[in-house]
C-alpha cells in the first residue's frame, strides 16, 4: 500500500547509545560509459581467484537500457544468487550489475574473512557500484535480500542517483535479537563474541540442499557491519538525502532467519517521508519459502520466473500480485 508517513523520535535506546555514522568516501559518479566501465574493470579486477559464478557481473541487453539494475546477494552468499534472475530482467531489456560483496564469494567457504569486514568497506563498495551505475544509464534502480536489502537501502538514502528501491527480507535485526540489543552490539562491538556461528549447527558444512557457492557459516562479527549501516540510517545520524520515486519492502511469513517487524518499522522510519511511494509487499504464506527465497539451491524458494515476477513488482514495472507471489498485492499509484 501506498503511504506517506511523519517521522517520529528514535527510540530512547538509540538516543542512549549513540553510534558514530560511517564516514562516506568521496562520491565521484562517471560521467559517460567509457569511464563506467573502466570503474567495472577496477571493481572485477578485486575478483584474481574468484569462481567465475561467484565475480561480479555485468548483464545487458542488446537494445539500448535506460535503467541501470543493482542488484546485491544476501549474507554469506554470491552474485551466483542471482545470476539466472539477472539473465531474465536482461532479455527483458534491463542492464543489471550484480556487484560480489566484500569478503564474499571465496572459494574456500569455511574461510573466516568476514570477521575483518567493515562499514567502511560496505560504504566504499556501494559508493564504487553506484558511480558506475551512474556512467550507464539514465536511470538506477537497487534491490538486494537481507545483508543486500541493507545495501539497496543505504545506495537508496545516500545516492541521489537512485530513484527506485527493493529491499527484500532487510537484515535489519536477527530474528529473536531485541532491538535495543543490536543497538548495544553496535555501539560497542567488542562484545560480540567471535565464535564460528554454523547456519545449521546440526550438519555444519554438510548442507546437501545450500548452494555450492554460499558459505555454511559465518564469524559472529562480520554482522555487524551491516548492522552499523541500519541503526545510522534507523536514528537518522545518515539522513535520506533526496526524494525517491518508489520504495518496496518485501517480507516473507515464513522466515526464520530475519525479523519482519523491524524491517516494516526501518522502512517506515527511514522511507517513509523520502519517497513518493513507500509499498509493503508480502510473500504468500501458503508458498512456505525461506529466507534464502531467491536462491536457485534452496529446496523452499521460488522459481526464476517468480522471483522475476517479483522484483518487477516491487519496482514498479510488473504485475502487482507478482504471478500470485504477493499478497495482497501492491498498488502502484497511477
Amino acid at each position: 500500500m501506498a503511504a506517506q508517513h511523519k517521522q517520529v523520535r528514535a527510540a530512547w535506546y538509540r538516543r542512549r547509545l549513540s553510534v558514530t555514522a560511517p564516514t562516506a568516501p568521496t562520491v565521484d559518479p562517471a560521467a559517460d560509459r567509457p569511464t563506467a566501465l573502466a570503474r567495472l574493470a577496477e571493481l572485477t579486477g578485486l575478483d584474481a581467484g574468484i569462481p567465475q559464478a561467484t565475480r561480479t557481473r555485468l548483464l545487458e541487453p542488446s537494445v539500448e537500457a535506460p535503467v541501470t539494475i543493482v542488484v546485491w546477494h544476501g549474507f554469506t552468499n554470491a552474485p551466483s544468487q542471482f545470476i539466472a534472475v539477472a539473465e531474465r530482467l536482461r532479455d527483458a531489456g534491463y542492464r543489471v550489475l550484480l556487484p560480489r560483496m566484500p569478503h564474499h564469494g571465496l572459494p574456500d567457504l569455511l574461510n573466516r574473512e568476514l570477521a575483518s569486514l567493515t562499514e567502511a568497506e560496505l560504504v566504499g563498495h556501494v559508493d564504487t557500484c553506484i558511480d558506475i551505475a551512474a556512467g550507464l544509464g539514465d536511470e538506477v534502480w537497487v534491490a538486494g535480500l537481507s545483508a543486500g536489502g541493507i545495501m539497496a537501502a543505504w545506495a537508496a538514502a545516500t545516492r541521489p542517483e537512485v530513484s527506485r528501491a527493493l529491499l527484500a527480507a532487510p537484515l535489519v535485526a536477527p530474528k529473536g535479537f531485541p532491538m535495543p540489543a543490536v543497538r548495544l552490539c553496535v555501539k560497542y562491538p567488542r562484545i560480540v563474541p567471535s565464535y564460528y556461528m554454523w547456519w545449521d549447527p546440526r550438519v555444519k558444512d554438510a548442507m546437501p540442499d545450500n548452494s555450492p557457492y554460499a558459505y555454511p557459516g559465518f564469524p559472529l562479527p562480520g554482522v555487524m557491519p551491516f548492522l552499523h549501516l541500519s541503526e545510522s540510517l534507523f536514528d537518522g545520524s545518515v539522513p535520506v538525502g533526496h526524494q525517491l520515486e518508489r520504495v518496496v519492502l518485501v517480507t516473507n511469513p515464513s522466515d526464520l532467519a530475519v525479523r519482519q517487524d523491524a524491517a516494516v518499522a526501518f522502512a517506515d522510519r527511514v522511507f517513509g517521508a523520502a519517497a513518493d511511494y513507500l509499498g509493503h509487499a508480502t510473500i504468500d504464506p501458503e508458498l512456505h519459502w525461506t529466507h534464502d527465497f531467491v536462491d536457485p539451491w534452496s529446496p523452499a524458494g521460488g522459481s526464476t520466473d517468480q522471483v522475476v515476477a517479483l522484483l518487477l513488482a516491487g519496482l514498479g514495472v510488473g504485475e502487482a500480485t507478482a504471478g500470485g507471489v504477493l499478497v495482497p498485492p501492491l498498488v502502484t499509484p497511477g
